[in-house]
């Protein structure tokens, strides 16, 4: 990781601290006495992620290092990387200003620039969202500058009262909301993801992999309104298999729900026998292939031996550590090494499994879900159908078609509730009723939002589409009651 950053000092060598690459492909160094695994991972020792800088001599580069030193005591991984790639851009225009300058030295009419060049002159301009975590990125850096490193009297740019500044930018904050109708979703389930024909039958030229499990993640997500983080990252234990009397499961979401705001999701019947039937088939093969690869990196991964299914706790030996976690606090990064024994060796304890038995990364359940579309516009142009699938389409729309529906379906069912009440002569509902059984402070809380604006964008939406959400709430209800039964459980007095 080699890079030619002008503004902080020349020739520059990035890294970004791997605990498990230490473990991987440390070796003893001549004249140098040192437990490399036990240095990284002592009390106090960088964080997991964090980035550091070696200029042309070796030495850690300033101001960046430190700063970022600093970043990593309340940032994550991806946040500090994505600062990383922002702030090297900017020291690198910087550098290419005539005269050059740096960090350190930059003008309010230098960070205007970069501004400019980025919305406004490069090939390709950036959005205003993406500015907008440029602008957090430079204003991290120098509220350390000032108030911490104390480097700079003041920043470069003057900030008012309210926080806008030079660099601010007017941010349209609305959500482009697409969702899919039944027969769409239908079409992108069993064509895309599936590999089948538009009459059921088997496409003999698919070569998709994995198909019934990604059918399966496809529809937890529809059904559940969850992300992609998040039915991404579930370990099969809790999600189980289905229930003998039908009931939901409930599954409870923290450390990897958005925000880490805690909520539990209710995977329905049907959902869970989809997932049964992958769990049966592909996962078993899958599990059972990869067995040998995960014994030989056994000294990196989280073996489980004890599971507490009452108190929620998996315990077990983490890099010859005995280590205990609560399963819903659990991070991403241990999920993604938790192994049992198994009859047949170590067996991955993620629901949705790839090659070698580790769980997916985000950028290929991306690409999954883009070949799936891809394909299903292609088969239905051949077959010259009516039923198109969206010329566009994100695995985020998944959400926002639970959401439409979800939002739609409580309205109608409280309005439908509300009139039976009068036509018996009863009283109207107390404002406590209305607030419990509130569509919208329901889907929020299903939907895992921090603030109701959020939610709003989806009525607003419906109010816009009335017809086309109405047309597609009969095809999913002539289809599956799943979701009619799910709004009419919410109304039922379930807490909010």
């Amino acid at each position: 990781m080699i890079i030619d950053v002008s503004g902080v000092g020349g020739f520059v060598e990035y890294f970004f601290v791997s605990h498990a690459k230490v473990r991987r492909y440390a070796g003893a160094v001549d004249g140098v006495d040192l437990d490399w695994v036990e240095y990284v991972t002592r009390k106090g020792a960088l964080k997991e992620g964090t980035p550091f800088f070696l200029g042309s001599d070796m030495r850690p580069l300033e101001p960046l290092t430190s700063c970022f030193f600093d970043m990593a005591k309340r940032l994550d991984a991806g946040s500090l990387q994505d600062y990383t790639y922002d702030l090297m851009d900017l020291a690198d225009f910087l550098g290419q200003l005539d005269p050059p300058t740096d960090l350190l030295s930059a003008t309010e009419d230098d960070l205007v620039a970069y501004r400019d060049e980025l919305m406004e002159y490069q090939d390709e301009p950036v959005s205003a969202a993406t500015w907008m975590r440029r602008r957090a990125a430079i204003n991290n850096f120098y509220e350390w500058a000032v108030e911490d490193a104390r480097l700079l009297d003041r920043r470069p740019y003057h900030r008012r009262k309210d926080g806008k500044d030079v660099l601010s930018v007017s941010v349209v904050n609305d959500l482009d909301v697409r969702h899919l109708t039944y027969s769409q979703w239908r079409f992108l389930k069993q064509v895309g993801l599936r590999g089948l024909l538009p009459d059921e039958r088997a496409d003999r030229s698919f070569r998709g992999a994995a198909p019934l499990r990604n059918s399966a993640a496809a529809e937890l997500a529809v059904t559940t309104g969850m992300r992609l983080r998040e039915f991404s990252t579930l370990l099969d234990i809790e999600v189980g298999t289905p229930r003998p009397d039908g009931s939901a499961a409930l599954v409870d979401l923290r450390e990897m729900a958005k925000y880490k705001l805690p909520r539990t999701v209710e995977i329905q019947h049907a959902t869970l026998r989809e997932i049964d039937f992958y769990r049966r088939t592909e996962r078993a093969k899958i599990v059972h292939e990869a067995a040998r690869t995960l014994h030989r990196h056994r000294a990196e991964l989280f073996v489980v031996d004890d599971i507490n299914s009452r108190q929620g706790k998996l315990s077990g030996v983490l890099h010859g550590r005995r280590r205990t976690f609560t399963i819903k606090d659990m991070d991403v990064a241990t999920r993604r090494i938790a192994v049992i024994e198994g009859d047949r060796g170590l067996e991955p304890m993620a629901l949705f499994v790839g090659r070698g038995g580790r769980m997916l990364s985000a950028q290929r359940w991306h690409q999954i879900f883009e070949d799936a579309h891809v394909r299903a516009l292609r088969i239905s142009k051949e077959h010259k159908l009516e039923t198109v699938v969206p010329r566009a389409f994100k695995i985020h729309d998944l959400r926002h078609t639970f959401a439409i529906f979800m939002l739609q379906l409580l309205t109608e069912l409280v309005a439908e509730q509300e009139a039976e009440l009068r036509r018996l002569g009863g009283h109207t509902a107390y404002l406590a009723d209305h607030i419990s059984r509130s569509p919208q402070l329901t889907v929020q809380r299903l939907l895992g939002h921090r603030q109701a604006t959020s939610t709003m964008r989806y009525l607003r939406y419906i109010r816009k589409t009335n017809l086309l959400v109405a047309r597609a709430i009969a095809d999913w209800n002539a289809q599956d009651t799943t979701y009619a039964d799910y709004a009419a459980r919410l109304t039922q007095g379930r807490a909010a």
